[in-house]
């Protein structure tokens, strides 16, 4: 999904509130949480798009976001954790890891497509 909004914001696309896209891709994920803390502070819409360790890496961020009630979107790839390499395989230990921070889920089984897929439902996370 990441790669299809890069592709909006470089097409000069705007989003549902008539503002012009801009996607700004950091080093790591633990930055990204920190640089969206910043922008929300700041009273900015943000949303990230990560999987699996990189959601384990901004946990720290998501409790003091989640704490601070501020609206904030995560796009998650759900995978299995690994200890050692990378997993592809799909789980969902990355989403349940990170319950406590309390944010909202809403889930998909499709990342682009018909109505159901987390592409069809993302716009209703930015609502105020």
């Amino acid at each position: 999904m990441g790669e299809y909004v890069d592709e909006w914001a470089a097409d000069g696309l705007k989003n549902i509130f008539g503002q012009t896209l801009k996607v700004q891709e950091l080093q790591s994920e633990g930055g990204a949480a920190g640089a969206a803390h910043g922008a929300l502070s700041a009273g900015a819409f943000c949303s990230t798009y990560t999987a699996s360790q990189g959601l384990l890496l901004m946990t720290p961020k998501m409790y003091k976001i989640s704490g601070e009630l501020m609206p904030y979107v995560f796009h998650v790839s759900a995978r299995a954790l690994a200890g050692q390499a990378l997993s592809i395989f799909g789980d969902h230990q990355d989403v349940m890891a990170v319950r406590a921070t309390v944010f909202a889920m809403l889930l998909s089984g499709l990342t682009t497509g018909d109505n159901g897929s987390s592409a069809s439902i993302s716009p209703s996370d930015y609502k105020r």
